[in-house]
C-alpha cells in the first residue's frame, strides 16, 4: 500500500494483519481523492474517526490538509498508524487517539476543534449511520467536507444541510463526498 500523490508520494505503508481492518484498495483510493481534491485547498484540519492504517488521513496531509487526527479503537491498528506516520517524517502534522470514534467528536467537542473534513470508512459491518454524521454537525466548519465509504449506497439518504459533490460505485464500494452547507 502507497501513499498517491502529494509531499509523501510514494510512500510504502504498512497494513494491519488479520481481518479486523479492510484497507482500501489503491484504485478507489486514488478516485476518492480525485474527486476530493478540487476542494482540498480550504481545509487545514481533518479527522479520520475510523483511522485503520492511517492511510486515508496520511494521503489527505499529502495533499495539502495541514492536520489530520486519526482516531481508531483497535490497538494493532494504532500501532500501524504510528508506524506510517513515522515514516513521513511529518509527526507534528497527526495526533493519533486510540479511542471510540464517539469519544473522539466528544473529546473534539469539549476543546472546541472543528473540523473541515471528516472521513468515514469504518469496518463495513458496523455500517455508517447517519446518526454518527449528525453527532459530528457541531465539530463541522461551514463547509466542511464528509468522505463515506460503505459497501451499500447512501444516495438517497443525505441528511439536511448536506449536499452531495460527489458520488461513485466500485463493485460493492459506494464513495460519497457531501459538504456540510452548516444549518
Amino acid at each position: 500500500m502507497k501513499v498517491i500523490a502529494g509531499k509523501f508520494g510514494g510512500l510504502n505503508l504498512s497494513t494491519v494483519k488479520g481481518r479486523n481492518t479492510r484497507p482500501t484498495s489503491a484504485k478507489v483510493k486514488e478516485s476518492m481523492f480525485n474527486m476530493l481534491s478540487p476542494y482540498l485547498h480550504n481545509v487545514t484540519k481533518g479527522v479520520d474517526l475510523f483511522a485503520g492504517t492511517g492511510a486515508l488521513g496520511i494521503e489527505a496531509v499529502s495533499r495539502g490538509v495541514e492536520t489530520m487526527y486519526l482516531v481508531d479503537q483497535n490497538r494493532q491498528a494504532i500501532n500501524v498508524i504510528k508506524d506510517n506516520i513515522a515514516k513521513t517524517h511529518a509527526t507534528n502534522e497527526f495526533t493519533v487517539w486510540s479511542i471510540s470514534a464517539q469519544k473522539a467528536v466528544q473529546r473534539l467537542l469539549q476543546s472546541q476543534t472543528k473540523m473541515d473534513l471528516l472521513l468515514l470508512d469504518p469496518p463495513y459491518a458496523q455500517h455508517v449511520t447517519l446518526q454518527l454524521i449528525q453527532e459530528c454537525l457541531p465539530i463541522l466548519t461551514s463547509q466542511a467536507l464528509v468522505l463515506i465509504e460503505t459497501d451499500y449506497d447512501l444516495h438517497e439518504q443525505i441528511l439536511p444541510g448536506f449536499s452531495t459533490i460527489a458520488s461513485k460505485q466500485y463493485g460493492l464500494t459506494f464513495v460519497e463526498i457531501w459538504q456540510y452547507e452548516g444549518i
